[in-house]
This record gives structure tokens, C-alpha cells and sequence, in this order.
């Protein structure tokens, strides 16, 4: 077996206290400080604890070129088991058949191909949800026990910072004219709300569920910048115009669609069907994967968001801001379905609060090369129920 150093190794050390069990039998309540020390894995998200000893011997594996672990132990002076051990538990890379293993230098090897900054790739595989189901779907919500929540909260870490803030070392404020927002735009702009209960006993007409559909992904032009190279226009804004994100609609009640799981093919405008569902399944799957948020369910589609980062990286290649720009990417387009939305009088939503990784098992997406980031839910609005949904009264601003 051969071996090599991680690729990239992030350690974090923390602490944590521990009990005083000589204290705790005299009747003392005490706890001693002890330092932790963890191998954070940028492919599979795990923490690996591993002792000062090992970490020694991880810093004089060899980085870059594979060695025999038996050369290795030789080297190091210590056992070769000692080594085998390291790479069984994922802080060392080997060569062995292992599933661990193989997935570990597979994961390497698409991180390194794709591009990926090391901290990005840390951040991703760490902050994955998987089977996760959260209260938000079975917690009261009407406004007291909204309120109520709300103080626990202000308990537990202070008031909320104000929503205004002003700077006191501002040298001069000079109040703008302001431009009232009434006309035909601006109705659509003051329409957009997120929208958390719609009427599950009605379809969505498809010219609405396509309107937006396309209107958000769709391509709507193409610039060939060389060979093979091409820049692509949408209605929302993208890092060099590359577009990396595809939509995958999950398709629950929409007129002359079959409910299921479909790749939206936006230069065609066409959809693709990859998995054909029962509409209560498709419903039961919607709060799933959005971690159990029921009302997301109630809504006629819901849409991934998928960036391609092979597509991305390949133009900011192991650059520091490229995963922020492509989380921006979702960002834009988010803004333009809910405005899409809002002109066809259809309620909307977007949720980062998604098991991305069950996302990514479904659409059978490529690790580290294709990412769920979150996803958008459109449909028809049910008025007769208001409990989730905010309810502003009309700012207006005036000068101090």
C-alpha cells in the first residue's frame, strides 16, 4: 500500500471541558480545560480527531509524490500499522481498495480538476445537510407564538440590532428627492412576497409555470467570445457570463405536466424527465428535501438550483471569491422568479434550508462538480390563510 499526505489538510483545534471525576467523588463540581485537535475533511465534511503524536507524523508524510508505507515507516520511525491505521481513518491518503479511501482520492482528484479553492471545498462538504427535518414545519405560528419565540431569543443573546443604522462619524446627510414608486414596475416590485400557503387543490397552468421558468433560466442570447466559447445572456446577472446554474423543477401540480423530477434545458426550453413520481410522493419528497417545511410542499413546483462548477471554475479557477460568486448566481436568479412570479399574481418562495445532499442523490449530480444551492417554489396563492407571512404596514421615509 502507498500513502500520501491530505490535499488539501485543514486541521482546527478547539476546546471542550471535561469533568474532574477526583472532584466529582469528593462532591466538587469541577471542570478542567482540554485542548482538541480534528482533521476537517474538505470531501466528505467529517471531523477526525487525531493526537499531537499523529499530527507530527501527518506534517512529515510525504505531500505530494505517493510513498510505500513501509518507506514511510522507516523514515518515521515507527510502525507501518501506525500508518495503515492514519489512512483507515481518512488522515492520510492511501491507494487501497477501501471504499473510504477510493472515495477520498476520487474526491481529491475532482477537487483539483474542477478547480476548487481549498477553503471553498471545506466550507461545501462541512456545511451539507443530509435527512435533516427541522421544526419550521410543525411549530406553531400564529403571531403569539411567533412573539413569543422572538423574546426567547432577544433573552438568550440581547435585542435585535435597529434596522437603521447610522454612522457617527458621517461629516454631513443630505436628504434625497424621493421617486414614488407607482408605476407598473414598481407594483410588481412592491407585489413580490415570499409566499408559504398555496391551493393544493388546483393546477398551475403551464403558461404561467413556463413564464417563469423561462423567464428566469431561459437563454436569451449567446455570445461566441472563441472557439467553443461561448457567454450567455439571461434576464439576471452572472460572473463572465458563464450562467453555471441549471434548474431542476420538481413538478407536483402543474397543468399537463406529469409530477416528477425534470432538468430544465434552457437553451431549448424544453424539459427533461428523469423521474416520474405520484403526486403525493412528489409532495412527501418536497418537504423532505426542503427539511421538512411542509408548506413548501403545498406548492405546485419546486425548482434546485444546480451550479455547474466545472463550467464556473474553468474561468476562476482555486479563486477565493469564485464559490461566493456562484452563490450570488442563485441570488440573482432568485430575485427574477419571485418577480416573474409576482406579475402573474402566483406566490413564490426561495429556501437555502435544503438536504443538499439528498438533492444531489436524487438528481444523481456529480460530486464536487455539480451543487444543489437552494431552491425556489412557485404556485397559486391561497388568500384565505395568512399565518406564515409577514405583514408590513407602508413605510415611509422621513427626513430627521
Amino acid at each position: 500500500m502507498r500513502i500520501r499526505r491530505r490535499q488539501p489538510c485543514h486541521l482546527q483545534i478547539g476546546g471542550a471541558g471535561l469533568p474532574d471525576f477526583a472532584g466529582l467523588l469528593r462532591g466538587e463540581v469541577r471542570f478542567t480545560a482540554k485542548s482538541t485537535l480534528e482533521m476537517r475533511c474538505p470531501i466528505t465534511g467529517m471531523r477526525i480527531p487525531l493526537t499531537p503524536e499523529e499530527l507530527a507524523l501527518i506534517v512529515r508524510a510525504p505531500a505530494a509524490e505517493w510513498r510505500e508505507v513501509d518507506e514511510c515507516a522507516l523514515a518515521l520511525g515507527v510502525d507501518a500499522a501506525t500508518l495503515a491505521d492514519l489512512a483507515e481513518r481518512g488522515l492520510l491518503l492511501s491507494d487501497a481498495d477501501a471504499p473510504l479511501a477510493q472515495a477520498l482520492r476520487d474526491g481529491e482528484a475532482r477537487l483539483e480538476a474542477v478547480g476548487w479553492h481549498p477553503d471553498a471545498a471545506l466550507y461545501h462538504a462541512a456545511s451539507q445537510w443530509q435527512g435533516v427535518i427541522g421544526e419550521e414545519g410543525r411549530r406553531r405560528h400564529d403571531d403569539a407564538a411567533h412573539r413569543e419565540r422572538l423574546q426567547q431569543h432577544a433573552a438568550t443573546l440581547g435585542p435585535l440590532p435597529p434596522h437603521a443604522w447610522r454612522r457617527e462619524d458621517a461629516l454631513a446627510r443630505s436628504p434625497l428627492p424621493i421617486e414614488p414608486l407607482d408605476d407598473a414596475f414598481a407594483t410588481t416590485l412592491r407585489a413580490r412576497r415570499t409566499t408559504r400557503h398555496f391551493r393544493t387543490e388546483v393546477a398551475l397552468p403551464l403558461a404561467d409555470f413556463t413564464r417563469v421558468l423561462y423567464g428566469t433560466f431561459g437563454t436569451l442570447g449567446a455570445e461566441t467570445l472563441a472557439p467553443d466559447m461561448v457567454a450567455l445572456r439571461r434576464t439576471s446577472a452572472s460572473g463572465g457570463g458563464l450562467h453555471p446554474i441549471d434548474a431542476y423543477p420538481l413538478v407536483i401540480n402543474v397543468e399537463g405536466l406529469a409530477p416528477g423530477v425534470y432538468h430544465y434545458e434552457s437553451d431549448t426550453h424544453a424539459l427533461a424527465l428523469l423521474q416520474p413520481l405520484a403526486r403525493e410522493r412528489a409532495r412527501a419528497l418536497a418537504s423532505a428535501l426542503t427539511i421538512g417545511q411542509e408548506y413548501f410542499a403545498e406548492a405546485h413546483a419546486l425548482v434546485f438550483h444546480v451550479a455547474r462548477l466545472d463550467r464556473h471554475h474553468w474561468k476562476y479557477r482555486r479563486h477565493p471569491k469564485a464559490y461566493k460568486a456562484v452563490l450570488l448566481d442563485s441570488g440573482h436568479l432568485s430575485q427574477t422568479f419571485y418577480l416573474l412570479a409576482a406579475e402573474r399574481g402566483l406566490g413564490a418562495f426561495y429556501t437555502a434550508a435544503i438536504n443538499d445532499a439528498d438533492v444531489a442523490a436524487l438528481l444523481k449530480l456529480r460530486p464536487q462538480v455539480e451543487i444543489a444551492i437552494g431552491a425556489n417554489g412557485v404556485g397559486v396563492p391561497d388568500p384565505s390563510r395568512d399565518l406564515l407571512h409577514l405583514k408590513p404596514v407602508p413605510w415611509a421615509a422621513v427626513a430627521e
